[in-house]
């Protein structure tokens, strides 16, 4: 859920809330209200019944007016005590019952003891209840209506800076040659926010910067050393004995082996920093059966059968990459395969299919594309099928891997041209 629908969430709930609550709490505080007027009336007919009693020792006339009735009781024996209660009454009108507010109390005539009874009608109180009540209650929704509005529009351009940052983030990369540039906020969070962003991507992007220059550096001062060695081991093996070629031998696979690593490792980085930037249109199909052409040899030695059924198609890529991602597949297929077995090689819409025979791997298939990951028999460096992936990545391939009884690679082509 995004923030701002999360805050406006919260923001309506919580005003919902209190206006219900508002409403509920105003409903009773008038009612209050109301009742004591009604019960200030029904004082002031007490206290007119009993002046009246006083000046003319008897009793006034009963009444029975549209909101308001008087009448009297005889004493029936029971002591009389002060009432005020809420009652139904049958009006006299149309006979319909409707709601009273009485006040019952003694009076005294004569030494003879009658029972007043007041009755105020509540209807006019209830009709102007309803009517504040629901005019309160009108406006507290026009006051939902705005606060949605406000939550809805006036919010979202206050956090349009909050927005646009995080679209700057989700476009920058390392690999731009674009700065991370975040306009001024007068709000001071926002602009605290994207000071601190842009001092943080700067950091970031040196620390890369520093990191790859060391890793190419680094890769480039090993090369002088191990071509020095390899040359000089070859003339120490021309020249030693018998006893001393074996050992000299093992150093210059070492040696040899450590050559090819740092190859490898230097592609990845400049892979990984995006150095192979150019691309164009690259014919697949030619290119496979180029490779097969180059790796003749080695599949006659081996004595492997080759089927091909390619189409005509054109990816995007890098022609150089995509040299070494045909390369690399063709000769795992090859040396991972047993005597006198298969390779099928399929090429169709944006799909390339190699298959090959050969042993179950010794480790989880999840895990093939990992660095140095190679089974026990392997003499290679274990970077082949990760130097595979890093290409993939870098121009939107995906590539899987199952096997069925022969091992399979399959790469979907992301941009693609079949003509």
């Amino acid at each position: 859920m995004k923030l701002i629908n999360r805050y406006s969430r919260v923001h309506i709930i919580s005003a919902f809330v209190m206006m219900l609550i508002s409403c509920v709490a105003y409903y009773f505080i008038i009612q209050t209200i109301l009742l004591q007027q009604i019960d200030r009336d029904l004082k002031v007919e007490e206290e007119e019944i009993l002046d009246y009693i006083r000046l003319n020792k008897r009793l006034p006339m009963a009444s029975d007016y549209k909101y308001q009735q008087i009448k009297f009781e005889a004493a029936t024996g029971a002591k009389i005590e002060k009432q005020l209660v809420n009652t139904r009454e049958r009006s006299a009108r149309d006979g319909k019952y409707e709601p009273y507010r009485r006040l019952s109390f003694p009076v005294n005539v004569n030494n003879i003891t009658y029972k007043a009874i007041v009755y105020k009608s509540k209807v006019e109180t209830e009709y102007l209840l309803r009517l504040i009540v629901g005019s309160t209650g009108l406006l507290f929704l026009l006051l939902f209506v705005i606060i949605f509005l406000v939550n809805r529009f006036v919010l979202e351009k206050v956090w349009q800076p909050f927005f646009y940052t995080l679209k700057e983030l989700k476009n920058f990369g390392l690999h731009s040659e674009q700065s991370l540039t975040l306009p001024d906020s007068q709000v001071e969070e926002f602009h605290e926010l994207n000071r601190s962003v842009s001092q943080m991507a700067k950091r970031v992007t040196t620390e890369f910067e520093n990191l790859k220059r060391f890793t190419e550096n680094a890769s480039h001062e090993m090369q002088t050393p191990l071509a020095i060695i390899r040359s000089k081991l070859d003339l120490l093996i021309q020249s030693s004995n018998a006893s001393q070629s074996e050992p000299l031998q093992s150093i210059y696979n070492a040696a040899e082996r450590l050559t090819r690593l740092n190859q490898t490792l230097l592609l990845l980085t400049k892979i990984g920093n995006n150095q192979y930037r150019e691309a164009g249109a690259i014919s697949i199909k030619e290119l496979v059966e180029a490779k097969f052409q180059q790796f003749e040899e080695l599949i006659k030695v081996k004595g492997l059968l080759v089927n091909l059924d390619l189409q005509e198609f054109k990816a995007i890529i890098n022609k150089g990459l995509a040299d070494i991602l045909l390369n690399n597949l063709l000769s795992n297929a090859i040396k991972h395969n047993v005597e006198n077995g298969m390779i099928d090689c399929k090429l169709f819409d944006n799909e390339l299919v190699i298959s090959n025979t050969g042993p179950e791997l010794s480790f989880d298939k999840n895990q093939i594309f990992n660095r140095f990951l190679k089974s026990n028999e392997s003499k290679g460096t274990g970077l082949g099928l990760s130097v595979v992936k890093e290409i993939c990545d870098a121009f939107n391939i995906k590539i899987e891997y199952t096997f069925e009884n022969v091992h399979t690679i399959r790469l979907v082509f992301g941009a693609i041209s079949s003509n």
